[in-house]
C-alpha cells in the first residue's frame, strides 16, 4: 500500500545551493539546504554559439518551451527537481562530451569494452549497483539499480552505447567523436542515438538525489552494446536474467520531439528482418567481352529484388499482410491530432515527394502503420575509380523488411523465401541476421503511458505526440514479449531531424534539456 502525502496550498520548497552537489557525486541528503523559501529560479539559455549560458527569467513562452509551475506530486519538490535539471544541464554535457568520445561502432567491434566500463561508472558514481555481464561472444551488458523501496514502483531504462559507422566521412562537419556544442545545437556520432538519452536520464536521477536525496522509484539500468547491429547477443541476457529485470514499466532508449517542440512518445516500435540476398553465378569474374554469353549476378539479383517490391511501395510477396495489426479507432483519431508536417520533413530531406504521396495523416498513417522493404545496399563487380570491364561473379544486397507488430520473422522470413523459389529465383541465397528485433506495441492505458503522459504537462506544460509504435526496431520485443514489462520509448533528446544514422548527427539543447525535465517528472507520476 502506498500513502500519498496531500499538498498544500502555499508552496514552500528546499533552497539547494548549486554548490552542494557536482553532477558526479553519490547520493546526497537534501539537508545541504541551508533554509527553506518560497522558490523561483531562472532558466538556461545557451550563447549563439553554444559555449556558454546566461541567467534569463523563464518564462511559459522561454526557449525551452517548458512553463514552470508549483507540483507537488506524492509530497515530493518536482519544482525543485525541474530547477535542479536547469541548473545541472552544463554539467550533463561535458559528461556526455567524455561519453560521445568513444568511438563505439559495433559494426566494427570497436571500443566495446572501455565503453561499458565508462557506463558502469557513471551509474555506480550516482548511487547505482552496477556491474557488467558477460555475453557468449558479444560486448558486455551493463546492468545497474537503485532500489529506494521495495513498495515503491520501479521503473526500467533500456540503452545502448553502440553506435553506427560514421561513413560517409567526408560529408561530417566536423569530427565525429570529437563532440561539440555549436549553433544551439550537440554535434556527434551517437548523441542523439542512443548516448545523449543514458546522460539526460541520469541528469534526472542527479536531480532527484540533489533535491530529495533520492529518487521516489525504484530505477534499473540495462545498456548493451550491440543494438546497431541487431542485438544479436541481447536476447539471450534478457532470457538468462529475467529476475533482475521486472519492473512495473520501461523506457526504451529515448523519444524524439516533433520539429517544432513537441516531446512524442511511442508504444512499441517495428520489428526489423534484414536479409543479405546473394547471387553466384561463376567462379571466377571474367571479361566483360563474355557478357553476351556469360550470366551476370548483378542483373540476376535486380529481376529478384524487382518482384519484391512495386513503385508505390508495397510489398507484393504473396500473403505479406496477412498477420498485421490493423490501427484502432482510438489510435487513429491520436493520429488525427497530431502536429506532424510532412512538408517540413520533406523539406529537410530535400525529397521533392514521399511514396506514395498524401496529406500529413495519411503520410503518417503510412510511416506508422506500413511494413518496408528497402534495399540498404547493392555491390558487384568494379565500383572503384576509373573503369574496369569486368562481368562480375557475385553480387549482393543487403535488404532491411520492417514489420509491424503480429508480424514475426521467421514467419516473413519464410513468405519470402517461398516467393522467390516460386518466381524462379531458388539459387538466391538468403542470409538473414542472427537474432534481430521484433515488433511489439503496448496499450494506450498502460501504467508507464499515463505516468509519460502526465510527466509531459508537468515539463512542457502539454501532452506529448503519442504514436502507438516507432516506425524504428528497438528492444521493445524483448521485455514486453520475454520479461512482461510494459514499456515506451520517451522521454527522449532527439528531434525528427536528428540525423541519427547519417552524417551530422546532433540534438537541440533545449531538447535535451526538456527531456531531462519530463524524464524526472515521469519517474514521480508512475
Amino acid at each position: 500500500m502506498r500513502t500519498r502525502r496531500s499538498s498544500t496550498s502555499k508552496v514552500v520548497v528546499a533552497y539547494v545551493s548549486m554548490t552542494c552537489t557536482p553532477f558526479r557525486s553519490s547520493i546526497v541528503s537534501p539537508a545541504c539546504a541551508a533554509r527553506s523559501r518560497t522558490y523561483s529560479f531562472r532558466a538556461i539559455r545557451w550563447g549563439s554559439a553554444g559555449r556558454g549560458c546566461t541567467a534569463a527569467p523563464l518564462h511559459a513562452s522561454g526557449s525551452y518551451g517548458a512553463p514552470t509551475f508549483p507540483s507537488r506530486v506524492r509530497g515530493l519538490a518536482l519544482t525543485d527537481v525541474l530547477a535542479r535539471v536547469e541548473a545541472d544541464a552544463g554539467k550533463a554535457l561535458e559528461i556526455l562530451k567524455e561519453y560521445v568520445r568513444f568511438p563505439t561502432i559495433s559494426a566494427h567491434k570497436r571500443a566495446q569494452p572501455e565503453t561499458a566500463a565508462f557506463v558502469r561508472r557513471l551509474l555506480a558514481e550516482n548511487g547505482f549497483e552496477a556491474r557488467e555481464y558477460p555475453t557468449d561472444g558479444g560486448p558486455n551488458v551493463v546492468f545497474g539499480q537503485m532500489i529506494v523501496d521495495e513498495r515503491r514502483p520501479t521503473l526500467l531504462m533500456y540503452q545502448h552505447y553502440d553506435v553506427q559507422p560514421v561513413d560517409p566521412l567526408n560529408e561530417w562537419k566536423r569530427d565525429p567523436f570529437d563532440p561539440a556544442i555549436e549553433e544551439g545545437k550537440f554535434w556527434g556520432r551517437g548523441c542523439a542515438d542512443t548516448k545523449g538519452n543514458l546522460i539526460m536520464q541520469i541528469l534526472a536521477v542527479q536531480a532527484w538525489n540533489g533535491v530529495e536525496g533520492r529518487p521516489p522509484i525504484n530505477l534499473k539500468f540495462v545498456v548493451e552494446g550491440e543494438e546497431e547491429v541487431g542485438s544479436p547477443h541481447f536476447g539471450s541476457f534478457v532470457r538468462a536474467n529475467q529476475d533482475i529485470l521486472h519492473a512495473d514499466g520501461a523506457t526504451i532508449e529515448g523519444g524524439d520531439h516533433l520539429h517544432e517542440g513537441t516531446p512524442k512518445i511511442e508504444l512499441g516500435c517495428k520489428g526489423i528482418l534484414y536479409v543479405e540476398m546473394t547471387s553466384r553465378t561463376a567462379k571466377v569474374d571474367q571479361h566483360s567481352s563474355y557478357a553476351a554469353i556469360a550470366p551476370n549476378p548483378a542483373w540476376r539479383l535486380i529481376h529478384a529484388l524487382m518482384t519484391l517490391r512495386d513503385a508505390k511501395g508495397r510489398i507484393k510477396v504473396p500473403g505479406w499482410y496477412k498477420d498485421a495489426r490493423r490501427p484502432t479507432a482510438r489510435e487513429l483519431r491520436y493520429l488525427q491530432a497530431s502536429a506532424f508536417k510532412a512538408d517540413a520533413l520533406k523539406e529537410f530531406w530535400g525529397v521533392s515527394e514521399f511514396v506514395g504521396g498524401g496529406n500529413d495523416f495519411e503520410v503518417l498513417r503510412r510511416l506508422i502503420y506500413s511494413p518496408t522493404c528497402t534495399i540498404c545496399g547493392f555491390v558487384s563487380g568494379y565500383i572503384e575509380q576509373g573503369t574496369k570491364t569486368v562481368n562480375p561473379a557475385v553480387a549482393k544486397a543487403k535488404i532491411d523488411f520492417r514489420l509491424v507488430p503480429n508480424m514475426k520473422q521467421a514467419t516473413q522470413f519464410e513468405k519470402l523465401r517461398d516467393h522467390l523459389i516460386a518466381k524462379g529465383f531458388g539459387d538466391i541465397e538468403l542470409s538473414p541476421a542472427k537474432e534481430a528485433l521484433e515488433a511489439a506495441a503496448i496499450s494506450l492505458s498502460a501504467r508507464v503511458v499515463k505516468a509519460a503522459i502526465k510527466g509531459s504537462v508537468d515539463a512542457y506544460g502539454r501532452e506529448p505526440e503519442v504514436w502507438p509504435w516507432s516506425a524504428g526496431a528497438s528492444a521493445h520485443g524483448f521485455f514486453n514479449e520475454v520479461v512482461g514489462v510494459p514499456s515506451i520509448s520517451g522521454p527522449g533528446v532527439s528531434y525528427d531531424g536528428s540525423n541519427y544514422h547519417a552524417p551530422n548527427e546532433h540534438f537541440r539543447m533545449e531538447d535535451f534539456v526538456g527531456g531531462a525535465k519530463h524524464m524526472a517528472a515521469m519517474m514521480a507520476r508512475l
